[in-house]
């Protein structure tokens, strides 16, 4: 069983992944296992002012730690095109890059499995993952400072929200 996983998403709408109970279960047991999994979730910054995009992608994080991964934050409009990808990295021995954004049950879309050259992705992957004050789980845990608060106490602040994003 593959002891590391890096994955990178393209969350357009966060609630589709949540309702993705095979991946989800498949996760549980490799951290069970003893395994890890470092998850990026890539947003464009309108989407992360949003409050019900905001809300939807909070709901998901937090799943995502309960099952033990960790997770970190990009936003797309920073990113170059070739960092901007949904791909899972399987033990730096597998990559499955989703070509084409499918459904919740997996009957649209379009995905690639490479068994090669699996160490160009793992480099793209880090540099957006990054180090440091930097790195996507700190741009998270900004984001999450200004946004966890306001959804709850229903006093969504899209000024200082949109603040918070354009300094991540």
């Amino acid at each position: 069983m593959p002891k590391r996983i890096l994955a990178a998403d393209l969350t357009t709408n966060p609630s589709l992944l949540t309702r993705r109970r095979e991946y989800l279960t498949a996760n549980r047991r490799l951290i069970s296992a003893g395994g890890t999994i470092d998850q990026l979730f890539i947003s464009f910054a309108d989407d992360l002012a949003r409050e019900e995009y905001a809300r939807e992608l909070l709901k998901l994080i937090t799943h995502h730690r309960k099952l033990g991964v960790t997770c970190g934050l990009a936003v797309r409009d920073r990113l170059r095109a070739d960092q901007a990808v949904d791909v899972i990295i399987i033990a730096a021995a597998a990559v499955l890059v989703e070509e084409e954004q499918g459904d919740v049950d997996y009957t649209k879309g379009r995905s690639s499995v490479y068994f090669k050259g699996a160490e160009r992705w793992i480099g793209r992957f880090e540099s957006v993952w990054g180090h440091g004050a930097d790195a996507a789980p700190r741009l998270l845990q900004r984001y999450e400072a200004t946004v966890r608060p306001m959804p709850d106490g229903d006093t969504w602040d899209t000024d200082r929200v949109r603040q918070t994003v354009d300094a991540l």
